[in-house]
């Protein structure tokens, strides 16, 4: 393991990640910032497969929620979020729970969350990467994204919140299994590399019991002429775009 410590860039939060394993990305940004104005004071809220607790800490970084939970199947990756929590001072209101999100009735959160959170694995096949934590983080290997929304659906109050960002390409897939587990698209974001190019990846908000209709916001392009970021994204990073 190649360890080292990564600044947030938001209040002064850092994170403990493992430089050979799976390290979050983009999405999982995009996808905090994308939940943050649900997040009320008090609120409760999960992350399934939060890795190394990047989306605890930083919407703790952001918000007044009261209690925020990560969900972690990897031993490797939930104790490097532990440690973050740790080095954070956040022990008090991040707690890392170690489990399958298949065994998720393991654990008496039923109907308590305001909000859930999934980063889900992207692939249901193609070329894997040799590094197992890689793999499972990538590949529907421990779990599908029908044991994600059904395990959201479980942890959700009545009205409660799903946030997910996902590949464009499963949009199909992604909203039969939503709503088979009475969880429905409320609101969709295209992201796409640059403009004019086809979406990549989506932003998706799902409410338990919701009736239907779905707003699609515009797009979120992430790169601008030559190839800079462009200023939305970078006030997604500083968290200023959805507030």
């Amino acid at each position: 393991m190649a360890e080292r410590i990564d600044d947030l860039l938001c209040r002064g939060f850092r994170i403990i990640q493992d430089s050979e394993g799976f390290c979050f990305g983009m999405d999982a940004v995009l996808l905090a910032n994308y939940a943050l104005p649900a997040v009320r004071e008090g609120s409760q809220l999960l992350d399934l497969g939060t890795g190394t607790g990047v989306i605890p800490l930083l919407l703790s970084a952001k918000t007044k929620a009261q209690r925020l939970y990560g969900l972690e199947i990897q031993k490797s990756a939930a104790d490097l979020a532990e440690r973050s929590v740790a080095l954070n001072g956040q022990e008090g209101r991040i707690q890392i729970l170690r489990g399958d999100i298949r065994r998720i009735r393991d654990f008496p959160l039923a109907s308590r969350m305001d909000l859930v959170l999934s980063n889900p694995p992207y692939l249901k096949s193609g070329i894997r990467s040799k590094e197992e934590g890689r793999q499972i983080a990538r590949h529907e290997i421990l779990c599908s994204f029908h044991d994600v929304t059904e395990a959201a659906s479980y942890l959700l109050k009545a009205s409660g919140r799903f946030f997910l960002v996902h590949r464009a390409e499963r949009l199909t897939d992604i909203v039969s299994d939503l709503r088979e587990s009475g969880l429905e698209p409320k609101r969709l974001r295209m992201v796409h590399s640059r403009a004019g190019r086809e979406a990549k990846l989506l932003l998706l908000e799902a409410v338990k019991g919701g009736r239907p209709q779905l707003h699609v916001e515009p797009p979120l392009i992430v790169y601008g002429e030559g190839g800079a970021y462009t200023e939305e994204l970078l006030s997604l990073y500083r968290g200023e775009a959805y507030l």
